[in-house]
């Protein structure tokens, strides 16, 4: 009996996986990463988390999994598994050919309250609100910021679906910094360029996506991270604004899976020769546009054994006009850009940069080691020739290990990315997007060193504690990039260092309700002017869908 039950419980979850085919990609601030993440690393799951966001069938597989392993995990475990399971599981009846009334300010069939719902199997429609506020204070500064929206999910039939995430956000203070340049928080762009104390900016979020048999496709305006990084992804990060892509994602087995994505970016550079007099003097009377810029990615990932996986990609950033080979997946982009500048006409080029990921998972026991590397340049005839070497990339390490005691995790990591890496001389092919950088929210020539530590008392509580170094070298110039023999060393021009010690708490009260609190004491030496600094800053939120 016992075995007949398993095996009927096996079936139910995958006719519901397959039946719940709709695509929506989850927020990478939601608390099931971490929880993924954990069961990942104990090897309970297999997660291909390398590309982010993930989508929520993608959750609800793992999820289906976990059900089928209950008896292994712990308390909280099993805890926050049911309570995943509510916020993930289709929330319509299946085969249901009665539309749904409209339901406010009420549960749904998983017993997940909802600000309202309707509809049935063919197209069922939730939305949800988004609102919250945070504030940081500390010895010298002072700093808000709040915002409000919805999030709308549209399922129509097994396999299409809509969603829209919106958020109008205001961020200021007298301790607030405008340029936004070292933090790693969401960035926004400026709409009124005479206040210098606050900002107001959109957080927009949107996909059409169809699910296949073996591939998603995907038209939107989102975030997209690469790779592993606990404080920062050398690759593609999450401090940008959201950008429009194309997304394509393909796994036809368990040991392959491809990635493919076009975006629109802002080059922030404005394009002379299509400026026009408008007629009148309406803030200064002519037209300007902007310079087209874009950003194409593409990578593959192979499991050659369970736990390990090795991933290996190409990006290149364009501009002026929009090239349809770019569109074609599997291009391999540093061949087309060498016919289009003729081999030798730099002038021509675009900006080209190769990337690769190694995660070993489980294969030390309960653990992730993970490895990075970014190559924006790289002569490899010279490598290893001081005097001729242009070694202009950057590698992330690190290692996480889960249950030193129950619910304890902790980890190390090591980033490093080398002077001018992200530059580029031609401005509107900048890896950025609106002025700010796709990779790493620290930019070039920085360390980091990162001890961290993440504790769970009790169900969907998480305190995590943390000690980090950071040493920052000078920005530079193009001619020191380009023809400068030797290369500047890296941390030359070395401005600061800081050192941080913060321990921060987060609770999901109910569903997308999390309450948050931290505090920091952080050290910084200014070497410019051999000042050094001490600062206590604290934090404290409460949110509602961010």
């Amino acid at each position: 009996m016992r075995i007949k039950a398993i095996i009927i419980s096996f079936l139910l979850s995958l006719g519901i996986s397959s039946i719940n085919a709709q695509v929506f990609w989850e927020d990478t601030r939601s608390m099931i990463y971490p929880y993924l993440t954990r069961m990942a690393d104990k090897g309970m799951i297999d997660l291909n988390d390398i590309v982010q966001p993930i989508t929520q069938t993608q959750i609800l597989d793992a999820l289906h999994t976990l059900r089928n392993k209950e008896s292994a995990l712990n308390r909280i475990e099993k805890a926050e598994l049911n309570f995943f399971l509510k916020e993930y599981e289709i929330p319509f009846k299946l085969n249901d050919s009665i539309i749904q009334p409209l339901r406010l300010l009420k549960y749904d069939q998983n017993s997940r309250w909802r600000l309202a719902s309707l509809g049935n199997q063919s197209f069922f429609i939730q939305i949800d609100p988004v609102t919250g506020v945070k504030l940081s204070n500390s010895n010298v500064k002072s700093i808000h910021e709040y915002g409000n929206g919805f999030h709308t999910k549209i399922f129509m039939g097994k396999k299409l679906a809509f969603q829209m995430y919106y958020r109008d956000i205001t961020r200021g203070g007298n301790g607030f910094d405008i340029s936004q340049k070292y933090t790693e928080e969401l960035i926004g762009l400026r709409v009124d360029t005479n206040i210098n104390n606050s900002i107001n900016f959109t957080d927009l979020r949107t996909a059409l996506a169809y699910q296949g048999k073996h591939f998603t496709l995907t038209i939107g305006n989102d975030h997209m991270n690469w790779g592993y990084g606990q404080r920062g992804k050398i690759v593609l990060g999450n401090k940008s604004p959201s950008f429009p892509l194309i997304r394509l994602d393909y796994s036809p087995a368990k040991w392959f899976s491809f990635h493919y994505a076009h975006t629109w970016l802002q080059s922030n550079v404005v394009d002379s020769a299509r400026i026009y007099g408008l007629g009148n003097n309406i803030y200064g009377g002519r037209r300007e546009q902007y310079i087209p810029s874009y950003l194409v990615t593409h990578s593959a990932t192979f499991i050659p054994k369970k736990g390990m996986a090795i991933s290996l990609g190409e990006s290149i950033i364009y501009s002026d006009r929009f090239f349809v080979p770019y569109l074609f997946p599997m291009m391999f982009f540093k061949v087309i850009d060498i016919t289009n500048r003729m081999g030798y006409n730099n002038l021509a080029s675009s900006n080209t940069q190769l990337f690769a990921q190694v995660s070993l998972r489980n294969i030390l026991h309960n653990a992730q080691v993970y490895g990075t590397v970014f190559v924006d340049e790289l002569r490899l005839k010279s490598m290893l020739n001081p005097d001729k070497s242009r070694n202009q990339l950057g590698v992330t390490l690190g290692l996480n290990k889960q249950d030193i005691i129950q619910n304890l995790s902790a980890g190390v990591e090591y980033t490093r990315v080398n002077p001018f890496v992200y530059d580029n001389f031609i401005p509107a092919q900048q890896y950025q997007h609106g002025g700010f950088g796709l990779g790493d929210w620290m930019g070039n020539n920085f360390d980091r060193f990162t001890f961290h530590s993440m504790y769970k008392p009790i169900p969907r509580m998480i305190l995590n504690f943390q000690v980090e170094r950071i040493r920052k070298g000078g920005q530079g110039n193009l001619i020191q990039q380009y023809f400068a023999e030797p290369q500047p060393k890296f941390l030359f021009d070395h401005q600061w260092n800081s050192s941080t010690i913060s321990i921060q708490g987060r609770y999901e009260l109910i569903h997308h309700l999390y309450a948050t609190a931290s505090l920091a004491i952080k050290k910084l030496q200014n070497l410019s002017n051999n000042t050094q600094n001490t600062y206590q800053q604290s934090q404290i939120g409460l949110n509602f869908g961010w």
